[in-house]
C-alpha cells in the first residue's frame, strides 16, 4: 500500500524523491503477549492495522456509486510531453540582476540540486530554478496576493 501523497509532509516528499526514506516502511509484527491466544491476537492486530491505515490518509477511492476508481496509467509518451513542459516552464536560465540570498533546508537544496543536474542544461543553476519558481509563483498568485492583502 502506499500513501497519499496529500497527506505527506513536504519533507517526507523531499526525502522519497531523493531516496533518503523508503516510500513504504515495513513494519514487525509485534510480539504475542503471554497467554493470549494467536488467533485473538492476529484479530487484534488486524484492527490495529485498519486504525494505522486511517491514521495515516490511506484512502480506497470510490465513485459515488460505491465501486472502485479506475486509475489509469501515464504512458511514457505523456510523461515525456509533462517534462518538457516542466523544462519550458521552470529550467530556462534566467537573467537575475541585483541578487540576494535565500536560504534553504538542507533537504530542500539537495533536491533543487538533483532536479536542476538531471534536467537543467549546463549553465542552469539552483537560484536560476528558485527564481523561476518564485517568478510562475507571483504571476499564478499575483493577484490573489494583492486581494488578499485588502481584507
Amino acid at each position: 500500500m502506499r500513501k497519499n501523497a496529500s497527506s505527506r509532509t513536504m519533507d517526507e516528499e523531499l526525502k522519497i524523491f531523493l531516496g533518503t526514506k523508503p516510500e513504504v516502511e515495513e513494519q514487525k509484527p509485534a510480539p504475542v503477549p503471554a497467554g493470549m491466544p494467536a488467533q485473538e491476537h492476529e484479530d487484534v492486530q488486524a484492527g490495529t492495522d485498519e486504525n494505522m491505515d486511517e491514521q495515516i490518509g490511506e484512502t480506497v477511492q470510490e465513485n459515488t456509486d460505491g465501486s472502485p476508481q479506475v486509475v489509469h496509467r501515464v504512458s511514457g509518451k505523456q510523461r515525456r510531453a509533462s517534462l518538457e513542459e516542466y523544462k519550458a516552464m521552470f529550467l530556462p536560465v534566467p537573467s537575475i540582476e541585483d541578487r540576494k540570498p535565500v536560504f534553504l533546508s538542507r533537504d530542500t537544496r539537495d533536491a533543487l540540486d538533483r532536479i536542476v543536474s538531471l534536467f537543467g542544461s549546463r549553465r542552469m543553476s539552483v537560484s536560476g530554478l528558485m527564481e523561476n519558481i518564485a517568478r510562475h509563483h507571483l504571476a499564478t498568485y499575483g493577484e490573489n496576493i494583492e486581494a488578499w492583502r485588502k481584507l
